[in-house]
């Protein structure tokens, strides 16, 4: 008597296949060597071809990442999830990976960043910023990533670090409110509270924001464009930010740029897609055998 596959139980190797393996720290190398973030940072057949680069940044203010899944300890917070990626900070890329202090912090010496400095209207220092100028292969009208900010300074300082995505010279790294990504006394409700000692997320930072879409539109006007991501802090140099970015890549877009939220949700790695595919196979098969019998 043959046994086959049911289409449940298929689906639910699917599923089964598709989900997370299990919340796990996130790994942080720091480096300075633009082309490695910039291999880390730039999607395979991304469409952009990048002609010239900068960085502004300490030794160990940037690095790359990898396992960036974030799933919350206690309560009912979301998991983060990023792809791997790079990590820009206003400190210490290699931040700890559980929250015991208020005040993270390093002191870089990298001075003021003009762009960020205008946005929010105030002095910067300790900048870390990647620059690019670039071409895109044709029919293609914006650039776009996902990013997760985290920072010391969610709830208390009215101080504030920011972060910018500015692409052809426009900033498009705001909140769906309007509001700047820093934190933002008036609406605390843009950051996921991981409070010291509460064991929240395993991350040294007080605030973290769910995970985001950055979508930047390219001025058609030009044959050659710009991207700057940068994070500084403001005022200070204390209580420490950082950004987590991942997957830049050209598209099409028909709508505005700016943010959405990516949901957490993580890409499945090749090996899942490829059980996810063996499972579908295993069904295809099974209904084939049945109709023959």
């Amino acid at each position: 008597m043959r046994h086959f596959l049911t289409t449940a139980a298929v689906l639910g190797l699917a599923v089964g296949a598709l989900a997370p393996a299990g919340a796990h720290a996130v790994a942080i190398m720091p480096t300075n060597d633009l082309a490695v973030l910039t291999g880390a940072l730039v999607s395979p057949s991304s469409g952009i071809s990048i002609t010239s680069s900068n960085l502004i940044g300490g030794a160990t203010q940037q690095g790359t990442f990898t396992g960036f899944n974030l799933a919350p300890n206690s309560g009912s917070g979301p998991t983060l999830s990023l792809g791997n990626g790079v990590v820009l900070s206003t400190g210490n890329a290699n931040v700890p990976l559980s929250n015991t202090s208020n005040n993270t912090n390093a002191t870089t010496g990298t001075g003021s960043y003009a762009p960020l400095s205008s946005l929010a209207g105030a002095n910067t220092w300790d900048a870390n910023v990647i620059e690019y100028t670039f071409t895109v292969a044709a029919g293609l009208n914006s650039v776009s990533m996902q990013f997760v900010f985290g920072t010391e300074e969610f709830p208390t300082q009215s101080v504030t670090d920011i972060f910018g995505f500015f692409v052809d010279g426009v900033n498009y790294a705001k909140f769906p409110s309007g509001e700047l990504i820093s934190n933002t006394p008036g609406s605390p409700t843009n950051f996921i509270s991981n409070p010291v000692g509460g064991g929240v997320y395993d991350i040294a930072y007080n605030g973290l924001t769910n995970v985001f879409t950055v979508t930047g539109l390219l001025n058609p006007s030009l044959s050659s464009h710009t991207i700057a991501i940068a994070i500084a802090d403001t005022n200070d140099t204390i209580y420490d930010s950082s950004v987590f970015v991942s997957g830049l890549t050209a598209g099409v877009t028909t709508g505005g740029g700016g943010i959405g939220n990516g949901g957490g949700t993580p890409v499945p790695e090749p090996a899942s897609l490829g059980l996810f595919g063996l499972g579908l196979l295993g069904l295809v098969g099974a209904r084939r055998r049945r109709k023959t019998a």
